[in-house]
């Protein structure tokens, strides 16, 4: 059923126009219209306006039902009261799907209105997301049926990570910076009211994708618990990291969350619960959700087999803050043997730290090799089961020099590797891009590097827990 909405062959974008706004813009339909195009869609494209002839040298269509061809997804990007008729249009259309923009429904205090959208699409059998919404996003296909600023970017990264958000605005800027980021993404989905399609129904569809590895929710409510939670388990059973970020841990939050999109927030005591069973990585900080989303698209064939963490760094100030973060979070810093720290005075100065954290001092850079093999050695011992590599003031082409050895030793291993860059990025213009280029997981403090470790361990010990279960 939702292959024919985020795998759309042909799309109707219904409200495209050639004349502007009161304000002078682009309508929302043509907006749409134009991301759709500017994105490279490969499918056919129906504008329909009764009032047009010709939008973007592509021939109008007065109603839907006369586009000469099965239309997979319906854009409906008209006013709210208008959208009910053009769903039952849709629905005598024999249109699969739909994405239905326009505000105004049950979050505006007008439950009426949407039932009779919900019920113009049952009787079709058009399933739709929305209203109330900024649409959708299948990066993997080349198709954004979408009216978010976001999609003004030139290109979104091709990637594993599927993201749904009860929140356009806020799912929209995650977007952006998770794509400035070098994140790479399967599909974005905007989910508005969830008058049909519910986060549960996105999710349950895209376990099954084997485009998304790793799924990213932006959630206010649950509507349906029951859905939802069969949804993870579904992907807890399929090895597919949920990670989430939910609000309404205050009652103004709350609040918010029910005239914004008119959810139920719950209980946060009952879905930590939840989260703790099915193995759901709940972040406390929503700029957390997508770096944790994106660290494990990148370490889940990596997860640490333990606590044991190597803390290599350049300043003995710097691995301090570390180990202490890494005893906040539950993470061990364990002494190296002898035999690996004797192997460690042929790179680091007497003056350098051996024993774990290992403090290379600025001195390493005497020797050409020694940064590197300080790594691998540490990387090498059957205690360390991750490894935090620390920056803090350098500048180019050093600063390159670390992307570059960084990068070597990561992929030459079977363990997590994590940057904690902690100097200014100014001064790695060149280094840092090319670190997330080379899709390296890199945080900008040891406290996000240390939580990021210790969600990736708390997955293994669930996926652990639940083969041993024999689930």
């Amino acid at each position: 059923m939702l292959d024919a909405m985020i795998r759309a062959r042909s799309i109707a974008v219904i409200g495209a126009s050639q004349t502007k706004n009161a304000a002078g813009g682009d309508k929302l339909g043509t907006v749409a219209l134009n991301y759709l195009l500017a994105h490279r869609y490969p499918g056919k494209v129906y504008p329909v306006n009764p009032k047009e002839a010709e939008i973007r040298g592509m021939p109008c269509f007065a109603s839907v039902a006369d586009v000469p061809d099965e239309i997979d997804l319906a854009l409906i990007a008209v006013p709210a009261k208008a959208s009910v008729a053009v769903m039952k249009d849709c629905a005598a259309k024999g249109v699969k799907t739909a994405v239905v923009l326009a505000s105004g429904f049950g979050e505006a205090g007008e439950p009426e209105l949407e039932a009779d959208l919900i019920a113009a699409a049952k009787e079709g059998g058009v399933r739709f997301c929305g209203p109330n919404t900024n649409g959708l996003i299948s990066i993997a296909n080349d198709m954004v049926c979408c009216t978010s600023m976001v999609c003004a970017m030139d290109d979104f990264k091709k990637g594993d990570i599927a993201f749904l958000t009860q929140s356009g605005a806020v799912g929209g800027s995650m977007l952006g910076t998770g794509t400035e980021e070098q994140g790479g993404f399967s599909h974005w989905v905007s989910v508005g009211n969830e008058a049909d399609l519910q986060v549960a129904d996105y999710m349950d569809y895209l376990v099954d994708d084997p485009q998304t590895r790793v799924l990213a929710l932006f959630i206010e409510g649950i509507r349906d618990p029951d859905k939802f939670t069969a949804a993870l388990a579904k992907a807890a059973k399929a090895g597919k990291p949920v990670v989430v970020y939910k609000i309404g841990l205050s009652e103004v939050s709350a609040a918010a969350a029910a005239s914004h999109t008119g959810a139920m927030v719950g209980s946060d005591a009952v879905f930590d619960a939840v989260c703790r069973k099915y193995g759901v990585v709940r972040v406390d900080d929503a700029s957390d959700l997508l770096p944790t989303a994106i660290t494990f698209s990148r370490l889940l064939n990596k997860l640490p087999q333990g606590t044991r963490m190597g803390v290599i760094g350049p300043s003995g100030g710097i691995c301090g803050v570390c180990a202490d973060e890494c005893h906040r979070f539950g993470l061990d810093v364990p002494e190296l043997s002898s035999a690996a720290q004797e192997t460690l005075k042929q790179f680091i100065p007497p003056f350098g730290a051996l024993r774990n954290p290992v403090d290379v001092t600025q001195q390493i850079r005497a020797t050409p090799t020694g940064y590197q093999d300080t790594i691998r050695t540490v990387l090498e011992q059957d205690n360390i089961d991750g490894v935090f590599l620390l920056v803090t003031m350098v500048g180019e082409p050093r600063a390159s020099f670390y992307c570059d050895i960084f990068t070597e030793a990561a992929r030459a291993t079977d363990k997590p590797v994590i940057i904690g860059w902690t100097g200014a990025q100014s001064l790695a213009a060149q280094a840092i891009p090319q670190l997330k280029k080379n899709q390296m997981p890199i945080y900008f403090s040891a406290r996000g590097a240390v939580k990021a470790m210790r969600a990736l361990l708390d997955y293994r010990r669930f996926l652990d827990a639940r083969a041993e279960d024999g689930q």
